[in-house]
């Protein structure tokens, strides 16, 4: 859902216009005679922070992987996609 506002509306009190954006998650439409021509919106939050568990996890999953047996020799990338390899 969407509030729309006048751009003197939304020049006077820009500070409530955004408040009420990142309080309520919403969106404002700022309008000019009536006509939309801005959005103001909320910005996403970016990533969380991992839980414990799932630090835990990712840390298992590096710690397995020195496991694995390496080819001997040098890695050439381009030759094991020729080769068909992915």
């Amino acid at each position: 859902m969407s509030t729309a506002v006048s751009i003197s509306h939304a020049k006077a009190r820009l500070s409530e216009v955004v408040r009420a954006v990142r309080t309520r998650g919403e969106e404002t439409i700022i309008t000019v005679d009536g006509v939309p021509v801005a959005r103001v919106i909320p910005v996403s939050a970016g990533p969380r922070p991992l839980t414990d568990p799932e630090v835990a996890s990712v840390r298992a999953l590096m710690k397995s992987l020195y496991r694995l047996e390496r080819p001997p020799g040098p890695f050439d990338a381009v030759e094991l996609i020729a080769e068909g390899r992915r």
